[in-house]
């Protein structure tokens, strides 16, 4: 099987295929054959030697689709079962979906019923779940305001989509003012250019913070002295806050992170998903042995959606 392996930092083009042989399954771990997943931006920082606790050489990637391809007889899953995979250490601590069969703890695979491509669905896990869990940390109600911070974002994206089922009257941020019409395509009730501090008198029940402590005091001046505040994401690429003081709260601080993921939260979230028939447009998509290409292309300026990887046709 094709393997693209990550033996030391560099940039788009350092991923070094390998032949290797397909896993065994175990008592405690199934084969999976994924069929596609989607490119994510911590990846990225783990590809340029962003990510100190990713011990190399590792097939990286945190997320995949497939079908259990072989499984032992007590771990509840069966051949040729559709499921999805992320984080837990997947891509990181073990290796990950940039390969055709990744051997996976049982524990870690989510079944999952759908009619969406394998294209469309590699586009939901990563997303949808860390999306999923900001929004319920913000303990919002249906009417309620929410500012999503980093908005073009595919998470960004994906809280947009699922906020809108819930009821929600959604802000988003942008710094592309191009991506302003889709975004409000998409459901945003008001698009904002972000340049670091927002142009808004407008006082937030939620916000999910995307972009990182790069923002998060100017975000903490938008919330409502009951309202949260949940720091999702690092997009501005700083992940300290120098010289930060508790008493600059205002409202609700917390975080999510999906390097853990509950198993109920994320079947809460695949059903509403399912009842709303949402997933992420497709920006682009490139087979396993490009994987690099699809790199280079989250690198460049983009559209809204998700970049894809097919890793087996069929």
């Amino acid at each position: 099987m094709l393997a693209m392996v990550l033996n030391h930092p560099g940039d788009a083009n350092v991923f070094d295929p390998e032949d290797r042989p397909i896993p065994k399954a175990t008592a405690t771990k199934s084969v999976l054959k994924i069929m596609a997943f989607g490119i994510n931006h911590a990846e990225l920082i783990t590809r340029a030697g962003g990510s100190p606790d990713v011990h190399l050489p590792r097939v990286i990637g945190i997320e995949a689709v497939g079908v259990i391809y072989e499984t032992s007889a007590n771990s509840g899953l069966q051949s040729n079962q559709k499921v999805m995979t992320l984080m837990g250490g997947f891509g990181r601590a073990f290796d990950g979906s940039y390969e055709a069969y990744a051997l996976v703890p049982n524990d870690q695979l989510y079944p999952v019923e759908s009619d969406l491509s394998w294209e469309a669905l590699a586009t939901i896990p990563e997303s949808f779940y860390t999306a999923y869990g900001s929004l319920c940390k913000l303990h919002l109600n249906q009417g309620d305001q929410l500012l999503i911070r980093g908005g073009s974002s595919s998470v960004g994206l994906a809280a947009l989509l699922m906020a809108k089922t819930l009821g929600l009257q959604v802000t988003v941020t942008t710094r592309d003012k191009t991506k302003v019409t889709k975004l409000r395509q998409f459901g945003a009730d008001h698009v904002l250019i972000d340049q670091g501090e927002l142009a808004t008198r407008t006082q937030f029940a939620g916000v999910i913070e995307l972009v990182g402590v790069t923002t998060l005091l100017d975000s903490m001046r938008h919330v409502k002295p009951n309202g949260y505040v949940v720091v999702t994401g690092g997009l501005g690429g700083q992940w300290v806050l120098p010289n930060f003081s508790p008493f600059s709260i205002q409202g609700y601080l917390t975080n999510f992170q999906s390097t853990h993921v509950n198993a109920g939260l994320f079947q809460a979230m695949l059903a509403l998903v399912a009842k709303h028939h949402l997933s992420l447009p497709i920006i682009q998509q490139f087979d396993l042995a490009h994987v690099g290409a699809a790199h280079a292309a989250l690198e460049k300026p983009h559209d809204l959606g998700k970049i894809i990887v097919i890793a087996n046709t069929n």
